[in-house]
């Protein structure tokens, strides 16, 4: 009997316990609640993407070929990753920062893009930063193997973007639909540095349209390149001392060069057939050769597999039109300047055929082999070639992620 107050105390005691425990729970899935709020929305405001090449390449030839690649196996020449990251700010405006090492490159990082991006509306965007020069078809994606079909894009008319790929500059881009059609008119302005050279006044327009299977692109741009003064005086030197004794050895004249640069290209892939061209062509004032390259791709897919071929050319243009502008034109310091600039003169055809290997979503696995003729040029050779040919083998897994 004595038991039974204890008891009836206790029991508020338990009530008044529960009812605490209720409030702690009730609070606890609140703030449970918050936190996947606030996670949801920062996934929302900060993505990241990511990719990497590895790949393997060798050659039949002591010469060394296009950035290095000889008879020994290179590990590094394909080799890269990068992650791309993007912050929202806001519903219209994003902070984009793309990083990429290279193992050619030390496997040193550099920030390829950082720059601020905004939506006006009714189609209009804005950029301002580092950004890829929009010279080709495929300039976004041209350190992402995976979202190319070959083990690396054709140098003909992409090797300029392993050197000078992104500048400083603003862009407008407009989106626009008619019909079935979609497309994009882009202005861009700015200033590209390099270890070589400044090209200033950088002005490029560029437009697209496609249809989902069917794309066409056309591109022009325009800078005033200045060369570094040691690299200009050292391609002085590599003419004649009878050039090097004139006046013309002005480096302030003779180191400046107004370029155009044009490109056409036509891509068609509906899911089965990929077809792509692309041509362009660069036009440079002063005593550098003008040069067009072009390529024409073709692949089929069968499965997870795509067998695909490639053709490519390129060739300087108008050697023999690079003389002296000021002085006798006869003269022997003119005729050597010429036939100086004939040993730099550029002529190159590449057949390639290769096969990619979708494994896996994010993972392609890609053998191509090329075939190389420069002819009796220095073509895309480090140094003049025996013989003018060359052949290599070059295997990557390309990934997304």
């Amino acid at each position: 009997m004595a038991i039974k107050p204890i008891v009836c105390a206790a029991i508020p005691l338990l009530m008044a316990s529960m009812s605490s425990q209720a409030i702690t729970l009730e609070q606890l899935n609140n703030q449970v609640q918050q936190m996947n709020k606030r996670i949801s929305e920062q996934d929302q405001k900060f993505r990241i993407n990511g990719f990497a090449s590895f790949g393997v390449v060798q050659s039949d030839s002591e010469d060394a070929y296009h950035r290095g690649i000889t008879d020994q196996p290179n590990f590094r020449r394909y080799t890269k990753a990068g992650i791309q990251m993007t912050f929202n700010m806001s519903d219209d405006t994003s902070v984009i920062t793309q990083l990429v090492s290279r193992g050619e490159d030390d496997f040193d990082t550099t920030a390829e893009w950082l720059y601020l991006k905004h939506d006006f509306g009714d189609g209009l965007s804005g950029k301002i930063g580092r950004l890829r020069k929009p010279n080709y078809l495929l300039s976004e994606f041209f350190d992402v193997g995976y979202a190319m079909p070959w083990t690396q894009a054709p140098v003909e008319v992409y090797g300029v973007l392993e050197d000078s790929a992104n500048y400083e500059a603003v862009d407008l881009s407009y989106d626009f639909e008619f019909g079935n059609w979609y497309g994009t008119g882009q202005f861009q302005y700015g200033r590209a540095i390099t270890e070589t050279a400044t090209s200033n006044d950088l002005i490029a327009l560029n437009g697209s349209i496609s249809d989902g299977e069917l794309t066409f692109r056309a591109g022009y741009s325009q800078a005033r390149l200045e060369l570094e003064e040691g690299d200009f005086k050292t391609f002085l030197d590599g003419l004649s001392n009878d050039l090097l004794n004139t006046n013309l050895a002005d480096q302030a004249v003779l180191g400046n060069f107004d370029g155009v640069f044009m490109g056409l290209a036509a891509m068609y892939d509906n899911g089965k057939i990929l077809a792509i061209a692309e041509y362009n062509s660069l036009t440079l004032d002063g005593y550098y050769a003008d040069e067009d390259g072009m390529y024409l791709m073709a692949g089929y897919r069968i499965g997870q597999l795509m067998p695909y071929f490639t053709y490519a050319h390129t060739e300087t243009t108008d050697d023999e039109n690079k003389a002296p502008t000021s002085g006798d034109p006869g003269s022997i310091a003119a005729v050597n300047f010429k036939v100086q600039l004939a040993n730099l003169n550029e002529e190159q055809d590449r057949t390639a055929i290769g096969l990619r290997w979708d494994y896996q979503p994010g993972i392609a696995i890609k053998v191509q082999y090329d075939m190389v003729d420069t002819g009796d040029t220095i073509g895309q050779f480090d140094d003049l070639p025996s013989d003018g040919k060359v052949n290599f083998l070059s295997i990557t897994i390309d990934t997304v992620f």
